[in-house]
């Protein structure tokens, strides 16, 4: 099912207009109109493999394919964002 609703904001009193502007959390202008769609959504429930939960193995080949020097690189930008260069007391 797909609908698609158009709302001119003059058409709505100031109750209706307020709660649509509480919906989409922005002031409706005069010379605004609403466009509402609805849609269905694909509620099948994740297969196994897109549910299982990771394990080790699953980031040991991380870096694979990469060359030393990428690796460094990687490294490097992780310990700079991650600040786990600086002296511990």
């Amino acid at each position: 099912m797909e609908d698609s609703y158009k709302i001119d904001v003059t058409s709505l009193d100031a109750e209706h207009r307020r709660v649509l502007e509480d919906v989409i959390g922005s002031h409706l202008g005069r010379n605004q109109r609403l466009m509402i769609r609805v849609i269905d959504v694909d509620t099948t429930p994740p297969t196994a493999s897109q549910n299982r939960a990771q394990s080790i193995s699953d980031w040991t080949s991380v870096y694979e394919g990469l060359s030393d020097k990428e690796v460094e690189e990687i490294d490097r930008e992780v310990k700079k964002r991650a600040d786990l260069t600086r002296d511990l007391c």
